[in-house]
């Protein structure tokens, strides 16, 4: 009996050990992604998710929260503040102001104003400032506005910031991230690495543009909004930002030109792509196992409403869907009265377990990061129409490794959407280079999300890391 009684106790005191072990390897992680886009949430959900499970614990403010709960991972849900307000972008507002590199940087700093002067009144980030909390890490998605950075100088916490895309013109700077305009294409440009005299020259007003928008007028307004809304006092925001730890980027080497990369910014492209895919619905799966000519998939993602595209617009799209013998699956939020046979109609799409199917050919996209990164992954050809912002870059930068077609909003026609669409699939060299890339894209050490976690981690082992930082 006493040696039974030992056995439990040591027991005991095995469980206690490992109990402690863990809350000493475990951090509490206060994470803010408030954007009003499903698609720059989905990206990141995967490092909060695998966090969570190797236990620690995260506090989430998002727009777009589990629909299940998850252990370790508490999420506040904001979207009554914000998620409808920015999710309405309509074609003609892209149409009339995006393409315009001096226009688009304003119009991007109001939109993230707007969204902190709804959000942080909430009674949920009153109470978090009113609290005595502690937290070890503090994680922001950075746009044009860091209205919740102060939340890591409240906690004395390390900061990770984080895009949702490649990295913004105004962001280099706190990085100390090179952007020299002679080679690296703006962010807001149709431009390739490969620029003529004039174009650096256009490609530097505009850079310097972006940034003195950036400094001049968006972070002023946001200056002003924290210094009103938090109740204690803490360093300027510019101070902050400099502050933060790291940075990821939703990109990698092999979809952008050589550039150097300090340290401190982690590239972390594909990151949403390591969860197991789950299984198509019935009806998707049995049109894409019949699809014996190919499937052509068509998604403009999930920030503009591709219903208020124009009747005659969306016309035109579908008379050259009929032109190919290909299956065309295409999302499209409203209901059409009449569509080619060819055309499935869809108001929302699985796209990352569609693009795993082996009779899908290519996905005709607006050029957002992750739909271009998925078909990166999955070995797609593409058809890039960009809309704004990044689009023009990441649909650019598939175009020069030859595995795209690039289209433009202003002088589109059924004749060129048709021959994009039978070149895409008939000339073999698309899919060839863009099989090719996508060994180049998936050929790394550790995974996206493995990637991530490490250097998450690495930053809480080690306070902040500010060995990482350039002077």
């Amino acid at each position: 009996e006493i040696s039974s009684s030992c056995r439990v106790g040591h027991l005991k005191l095995m469980l206690l050990w490992l109990l402690l072990v863990r809350n000493i390897n475990c951090a509490r992680i206060l994470v803010f992604q408030v954007s009003g886009a499903k698609s720059h949430t989905v990206v990141m959900e995967p490092l909060f998710e695998e966090l969570a499970s190797r236990g620690h614990q995260l506090t989430v403010f998002t727009c777009f929260p589990h629909k299940h709960p998850i252990l370790n991972l508490k999420e506040i849900d904001l979207s009554h503040r914000w998620q409808r307000s920015v999710s309405n972008f309509s074609f003609g507002l892209i149409k009339e102001i995006m393409p315009n590199p001096f226009v688009t940087p304003i119009f991007m700093a109001d939109v993230e104003f707007n969204m902190c002067e709804r959000v942080l009144p909430d009674d949920q980030i009153k109470k978090l400032l009113e609290s005595d909390e502690k937290f070890d890490l503090v994680m922001t998605e950075t746009f044009s506005a860091d209205c919740f950075v102060p939340f890591a100088h409240k906690f004395r916490a390390p900061l990770i910031s984080f895009v949702t895309s490649s990295a913004l013109p105004w962001v280099s700077e706190r990085v100390g991230l090179p952007d020299n305009p002679s080679y690296i294409p703006n962010y807001l440009l149709d431009l390739s690495s490969n620029m003529t005299l004039y174009q650096r020259g256009y490609n530097l007003v505009v850079l310097m543009f972006a940034k003195l928008v950036h400094e001049y007028y968006a972070v002023p307004k946001s200056q002003t909004l924290v210094t009103q809304q938090y109740g204690f006092s803490s360093p300027s925001l510019y101070e902050l930002v400099q502050n933060a730890s790291l940075l990821f980027v939703n990109s990698h080497i092999s979809l952008s030109q050589s550039r150097p990369f300090p340290p401190n910014v982690i590239e972390i492209g594909g990151i949403h792509i390591n969860n197991p895919s789950q299984q198509l619905p019935k009806d998707l799966q049995h049109i894409l196992d019949r699809s014996s000519q190919g499937v052509i998939v068509v998604s403009f993602g999930s920030l503009v409403q591709v219903s208020s595209i124009p009747q005659h617009v969306i016309q035109m799209f579908l008379r050259a869907f009929s032109s190919v013998p290909q299956t065309v699956v295409f999302k499209y939020e409203a209901d059409l009265p009449e569509t080619p046979p060819n055309v499935v109609i869809r108001k929302w799409l699985p796209q990352r377990e569609i693009l795993g199917h082996e009779n899908v050919k290519a996905l005709l996209t607006h050029g957002g990061s992750a739909s271009t990164i998925e078909a990166v992954y999955f070995g797609k050809a593409l058809i890039g129409i960009p809309f704004f912002a990044d689009q023009y870059l990441n649909i650019k930068a598939i175009v020069a490794r030859g595995a795209a077609i690039m289209l433009h909003l202003d002088n589109m026609s059924e004749h060129t959407i048709r021959a994009a669409l039978h070149n895409i699939v008939n000339d073999p060299k698309y899919t060839e280079n863009m099989r090719r890339l996508s060994q180049q894209f998936r050929d790394r050490p550790m995974t996206a999300l493995q990637t991530a976690v490490y250097w998450t981690e690495y930053v809480i082992r080690h306070q902040g890391a500010p060995h990482l930082r350039p002077a």
